[in-house]
This record gives structure tokens, C-alpha cells and sequence, in this order.
């Protein structure tokens, strides 16, 4: 094992990523991770500056393809994140945004640095302060959401009198937490993933005080 897998292996393991969780993020297959994180195989410099992101590690860290590009004279058309995830202080054009708390497992960092120009595409004049990162963890959105995609949540529309009718929100319903479509009925409410034949949970408005909003889905990554 190298310097770079090694680095690779000791950010999963300080985050508590999984090897499916980096599969996902990355767009590649659970051994491509396996392999990394043993130095069985190199992490090709085109998926390191997505992986580090997700780790809050600099891309040249974990990856000596993409090390050599930096040597090489390549610059990267944003700063590259280094030690803002870790500190609190965000990189020139990179902005830090905080993990979801109480949604789901706990998996990942506890901040992410993603790309000034990125964020702004996905949350628009949502301020970064109300903004919160988490997984999707399940397929009921695919293929809008994939499972394991990265969500960005807006935490201001926690109460049922803010949900909008047929929005996506990050939710609890009886202690499972997911993200869904939510829509408003006379006497109750539906739960249900995307599509027009997708499956669906009906909350009787007495029921309500067991979803738990925790805010709307401004989109994923």
C-alpha cells in the first residue's frame, strides 16, 4: 500500500464512509473502492477531485494521477479543497456546507467543501447557512435521486405548514428516515417516490406528528 491508498483508506476510515457510499458518489462499482483502499489499483486522477470532496482531503492526497497532473503544470479551474473540511475554513471558491444531523446513519464527514459555481446550480438564492448535505438512502426517486446520491437539503421548511404540495422533502415517517415526494390530501397525506406508478405510504392527518420534516430537497450530486 502507498502513500495515496493509505491516505485514501485513513479518510474513510476518520469519516466512517462506506465502500458503497464512494461507489456511488464516484460512479464506479464497490471493487474499483476495495481495490483503492488496499493499493491494488491506483484512484484514476478524473474521479479524485469528486472523492475528495466527499472525504474532505485534497484530490493530490489520494491520487498520483492526478499529483502528477498538478507537477505537470495543470490548474485546476477552482482551488482544490486541502484542510477546510477539516478546520472550518473554506477554500477560495469552495463553500462548506454541514451534514444533515439526526437523519439516518451518520455516515461521512461532518462538513463537505464542494465548488462555489456547483452549490449556486443546485440551492440558488438559498443562503449556504440553511443548507444541509446527507445521502439519499433508498431507490423510491431513482432515477431522479439515485440511492447514495448526495442531497442538498434547505432546513428552514421544517413544519408542515411549509411543505408544498408534490415537493420533495428529507423526511422521517415512524423513525425511517427518506426522501420523497409529499402530497397534501383533504384528511391525509401521501409519501411516495417518483414516478406516476411509484408506491406510496398514506399518513391520516391524525398520524402527522409522526413525520418528521427535516427540510426540502433543493437537489443532488
Amino acid at each position: 500500500m502507498d502513500r495515496y491508498s493509505r491516505a485514501f483508506a485513513e479518510a474513510m476510515d476518520s469519516t466512517g464512509t462506506r465502500n458503497i457510499t464512494v461507489a456511488a458518489h464516484a460512479r464506479v462499482g464497490s471493487n474499483n473502492v476495495s481495490q483503492w483502499r488496499t493499493g491494488r489499483r491506483p484512484i484514476p486522477a478524473e474521479r479524485a477531485v469528486a472523492i475528495a470532496a466527499l472525504l474532505g482531503v485534497a484530490p493530490e492526497r489520494i491520487s498520483e494521477g492526478y499529483e502528477r497532473l498538478l507537477h505537470a503544470g495543470y490548474t485546476p479551474p477552482h482551488k482544490t479543497p486541502s484542510l477546510g473540511a477539516r478546520t472550518g475554513a473554506s477554500p477560495v471558491d469552495h463553500v462548506t456546507i454541514e451534514r444533515l444531523l439526526e437523519f439516518g446513519h451518520s455516515e461521512g464527514p461532518a462538513r463537505i467543501l464542494l465548488p462555489d459555481f456547483l452549490a449556486r446550480r443546485k440551492i440558488g438564492l438559498t443562503a449556504i447557512e440553511e443548507v444541509r448535505w446527507t445521502f439519499q438512502p433508498s431507490h423510491a426517486m431513482e432515477p431522479e435521486i439515485e440511492r447514495h446520491a448526495l442531497v442538498l437539503v434547505d432546513i428552514t421548511a421544517t413544519q408542515h405548514d411549509q411543505v408544498i404540495d408534490g415537493g420533495t422533502y428529507a423526511y422521517s415517517l415512524w423513525g425511517r428516515p427518506d426522501v420523497r415526494r409529499l402530497l397534501i390530501r383533504r384528511d391525509h397525506w401521501l409519501v411516495l417516490g417518483y414516478g406516476k406508478d411509484a408506491e406510496y405510504t398514506e399518513v391520516q392527518t391524525s398520524e402527522l406528528p409522526n413525520l418528521k420534516i427535516f427540510g426540502a430537497v433543493l437537489g443532488a450530486l
